[in-house]
């Protein structure tokens, strides 16, 4: 039974395989500093992961809202890539989260109103995007929030 995958600093290319949904019990993927690109697979949004790290990769397009499905996801960490879009509000619906990472990417417009129910979240990192407004007070209702 497959529970983790990880394939850290491997040079790996290609994109990421839309298939990771038929193992039930997969709950860690960490791709991080490889040469991957595409974006992620909408599918992923109906596995049970608790962890997905792509950090520094080439992954470009907007995050899929079937993210927001995954009820089990504590750890989303897409940082140094090259995201795009808007952040959708479905990850609004990701209760469990603690530590979500989107620095260096070229997210656009303002933190969903929805983001005002990850009161889990303990580690909140957006830096060197293209978001526009102010902080919102939604951030006021984080109240386990530890690094911001």
């Amino acid at each position: 039974m497959l529970k983790h995958r990880v394939l850290k600093t491997q040079n790996l290319q290609g994109s990421l395989p839309p298939d990771f949904n038929r193992f039930p019990y997969l709950q860690v993927i960490d791709f991080s500093r490889n040469y991957l690109n595409g974006s992620i697979p909408r599918e992923w949004g109906a596995t049970k992961m608790t962890t997905i790290s792509i950090i520094g990769n080439r992954f470009t397009g907007p995050i899929p809202k079937e993210i927001g499905n995954i009820s089990t996801l504590v750890n989303f960490t897409v940082e140094f890539n090259q995201f795009s879009g808007v952040l959708p509000p479905e990850l609004g619906n990701l209760a469990r989260l603690e530590k979500l990472h989107l620095t260096s990417n070229k997210f656009t417009g303002q933190l969903p109103a929805a983001f005002e129910k990850l009161t889990t979240l303990k580690d909140f990192r957006i830096g060197d995007n293209q978001f526009t407004g102010e902080i919102p007070n939604l951030i006021q209702k984080w109240t386990n929030l530890q690094k911001l």
